[in-house]
Formats: structure tokens, C-alpha cells, sequence
């Protein structure tokens, strides 16, 4: 089994419109690249997110659930 790899993000502000002709300001993760693909994250693949205190879980998925 390969080891760990602890990775460092920002947070990012990301700017939405608005109809009312003002933003709001939510905060964005982005993940790309190719380590996702080599840790089992393809693209076309579904996702289950969880959050617990602090923690967000991402699971891939080869299937769609359904219920």
C-alpha cells in the first residue's frame, strides 16, 4: 500500500453575482491533478463527500447510489 501524502491548500474566496447586482463570497477547494488519478480519482467517477468536525471525507464511487 502506498503512504500517505498530506497536501497544503488555501481556501479561496470565490465571487458569485448576484441579481441584485452585488456578490457574495463563499469559499472554494479546488483539487486537480494527476495525483488524483494515481490515487483511484478518474474523471466520468462519482463522489461521496461526509463532513465530520473539521474534516471533510471524499470517497470515489464506481457506481451511482440510489435512493
Amino acid at each position: 500500500m502506498k503512504q500517505s501524502v498530506k497536501r497544503r491548500l488555501k481556501i479561496q474566496p470565490r465571487h458569485i453575482a448576484r441579481s441584485y447586482h452585488q456578490y457574495v463570497i463563499f469559499p472554494e477547494i479546488r483539487l486537480c491533478g494527476k495525483w488524483l488519478q494515481e490515487i483511484g480519482f478518474n474523471y466520468g467517477n462519482f463522489v461521496t463527500i461526509e463532513h465530520q468536525q473539521n474534516k471533510i471525507i471524499i470517497t470515489t464511487n464506481n457506481e451511482i447510489e440510489t435512493k
